[in-house]
């Protein structure tokens, strides 16, 4: 049936609302769907099994900021599991294919849509982790992130977006499930309060979450500036002694790897903000053709981003970047080894006790 469409004032085409508009044009953009969603989870499964070993058998990586690297590399595992449904989803011309098991449709639309909230909300606490771990003393740093905090900031990670998720779930305000649309498993928009709460969560898990990235490392971007211009006018030539000179060294040699490891997530918080920008747009331009059309290639480039992290961390992160190699040469005592390549590691990995409370310092 041929898609009917009207123009606004703008000269843009809308959709009437008694049309049965489908989102792609041929069943072969389907295919091409369907392979980017196969290849995707199949990726995103290999590489965060491979972040998830990692910092579980390398002591060097047992560090607060990757407590918050896990819990992401976990969200984008469970979506790389349930994923290919959307395959089996847009293959079909003529519905959910197993109108037995409808309740797989509904699981993996809520899970998704969890796992997606999850990830973006770790990119933020990873942002203020970093903030904190470079811009505050490491006293700071202890008091903040002690074990029943960082448990509690990941629990909310994941309970704030079910709490959303769970109204569509439970209530008859918004709807999961099949799509014809799209032919996809997600929002249902037959619902009268599925678009409402579409935006909702879309506002919720991207401009707040990317505005306190943003702020986060401008701010240490600022910091870092300063503090490596007073770095390099220590360095001038002088008469300290050999001691001042042995610490002065020591401290730039910590200062570096700080920086090293927040230019890593950085590029992290930068690959997901590139991918979800595309989405961002088209879910807020639904009443014109060329947004509903742009939502499906949005989506694709979404996903993308499941294993776009693990790739980064393999490129350039030393650490991940040596227990990575270590695995794909099945030398798996070298990740464990590792502990004793660096005694200082060791101290900055390890709990310590402070005010009578257990704490474990940030990296």
């Amino acid at each position: 049936m041929e898609n009917t469409t009207s123009t606004d004032g703008t000269g843009w085409p809308t959709l009437s609302t008694q049309e049965t508009f489908r989102a792609y044009r041929s069943y072969g953009e389907r295919q091409l769907f369907a392979a980017m969603y196969i290849t995707a989870a199949i990726m995103g499964v290999l590489g965060n099994t491979f972040v998830i070993l990692a910092v579980v058998l390398s002591k060097r990586l047992r560090t607060v900021t990757n407590v918050f690297v896990v819990n992401l590399s976990v969200s984008d595992l469970i979506s790389s599991i349930f994923l290919p449904w959307e395959s089996v989803a847009i293959l079909s011309l003529d519905g959910w294919p197993l109108p037995q098991a409808y309740w797989i449709c509904v699981t993996t639309s809520a899970i998704l849509h969890v796992s997606y909230g999850c990830s973006i909300n770790n990119l933020a606490l990873i942002a203020v982790n970093r903030w904190i771990g470079i811009t505050k003393s490491g006293s700071t740093a202890r008091r903040i992130y002690t074990r029943r905090n960082i448990a509690c900031m990941v629990i909310f990670s994941w309970a704030f977006p079910l709490v959303i998720i769970s109204i569509a779930l439970l209530t008859d305000y918004g709807e999961h499930g099949y799509e014809p649309v799209y032919s996809a498993c997600g929002w249902v928009k037959a619902n009268p309060y599925t678009t409402l709460l579409a935006v909702i969560f879309s506002v919720c898990f991207f401009p707040i979450q990317l505005c306190v990235i943003i702020c986060c490392y401008f701010s240490i971007y600022r910091y870092v500036l300063k503090t490596s211009r007073r770095m390099t006018a220590y360095d001038a030539p002088t008469v300290s002694g050999s001691i001042g000179g042995s610490n002065r060294a020591k401290q730039q040699s910590q200062w570096k790897r700080k920086i090293a490891v927040t230019k890593n997530l950085a590029y992290i918080v930068l690959a997901y903000v590139i991918c979800q920008c595309p989405y961002f747009l088209a879910v807020t331009q639904q009443g014109y053709e060329w947004g509903m059309r742009l939502t499906m290639y949005s989506i694709a480039i979404l996903y993308c981003n499941i294993w776009i992290n693990p790739v980064i961390y393999a490129t350039s992160h030393p650490h991940f970047k040596e227990a990575f190699s270590a695995m794909v040469g099945c030398k798996w005592q070298n990740i464990s080894r590792s502990r004793a390549h660096s005694q200082r590691t060791v101290s900055t990995s390890t709990s310590t006790r402070q005010n009578g409370r257990e704490v474990t310092p940030v990296e």
